[in-house]
């Protein structure tokens, strides 16, 4: 019984160092970060993982002068950054590559991501907004257009030419996403409305 012991003692000794080891590889690399996605709601917190980059002075003073209350700022390259709810193509806003940047931020609490090009020329910002934050224009559709549907979601959509909103909304079986400007004006709508698929561009 003696020679048993210090053999179990080894052993046990060697499963230690390798759960030790085991749990060193599991460790999050430097360069990377946990944020809120900004394709959750403001009261879903959703936790997504990115490599961030280093941007250029000149970028990093356009975007701070543009919007000075940004807290917990990442940038990443627009080809590495997580999925981001929103139908780009609905946008207009340019293709981008991975020479471009987008950048993950906070205003008072509220989720952002925006997008840049190399030089620091702002292309576009996306945030979730709450229903009643939307203009009384856009409210004025919802309730004469879509009076029966519950409204899901609302991205405020923003570029150097306009500012819209994207609405995600149910009714039962029914769903329907619309992309509505400032001014009450339906841009885009699709999904399926009185179970009959819908699909229209109307700029």
């Amino acid at each position: 019984m003696k020679k048993v012991f210090p053999i179990l003692s080894a052993t046990a000794f060697m499963f230690l160092i390798s759960c030790n080891s085991s749990s060193t590889k599991t460790e999050e690399p430097k360069d990377t970060v946990m944020v809120k996605d900004a394709s959750a709601t403001n009261s879903t917190k959703v936790i997504t993982k990115y490599k961030t980059v280093e941007v250029q002075p000149a970028v990093q003073t356009k975007f701070t002068e543009k919007y000075p209350k940004a807290a917990d700022v990442q940038w990443v390259r627009y080809t590495d950054m997580p999925p981001v709810d929103i139908e780009w193509d609905w946008t207009g806003w340019p293709v981008l590559d991975s020479t471009d940047y987008a950048v993950n931020y906070n205003i008072d609490t509220t989720d952002y991501w925006s997008w840049y090009t190399p030089e620091g020329n702002w292309i576009s910002t996306v945030t979730p907004v709450k229903s009643t934050e939307v203009p009384s224009a856009v409210n004025s559709v919802l309730q004469s257009q879509f009076a029966n549907y519950t409204v899901t979601s609302v991205k405020r959509e923003n570029d150097k030419n306009r500012t819209a909103y994207e609405i995600k909304m149910e009714n039962g079986e029914d769903k329907m996403k619309v992309l509505i400007d400032e001014n009450g004006n339906i841009m885009k709508k699709k999904g399926k409305e009185n179970g009959q698929k819908t699909k229209e561009k109307m700029q």
